[in-house]
């Protein structure tokens, strides 16, 4: 008997998991490693979304909608971590 159901709400949550984890573990290592091509390799982060949020006023209500992806090396790690984590179950 499985411990959880392999659905992809559970999929996206252990991806979820193993991006948050990667992520820190990234900031970890920015601070703890020494500074030179592996470091920038892992550790180079680019951003993905949205420069500015986009913004509707209507004189009554105001909606501002915007969103940023931060994406390294070690957060892919970590997702790859994660679907392997889910297979695993």
């Amino acid at each position: 008997m499985a411990l959880l159901q392999r659905t992809p709400g559970v999929l996206f949550l252990f991806v979820l998991g193993g991006a948050l984890f990667g992520g820190l573990l990234g900031e970890s290592l920015l601070f703890f490693s020494p500074s030179g091509l592996i470091k920038n390799a892992f550790l180079k982060s680019y951003q993905i979304g949205m420069a500015t949020p986009l913004t509707i006023d209507l004189f009554l209500i105001t909606f501002t909608v915007g969103f940023t992806i931060r994406v390294n090396l070690m957060i892919l790690l970590g997702m790859l971590i994660g679907i392997y984590t889910y297979k695993q179950i």
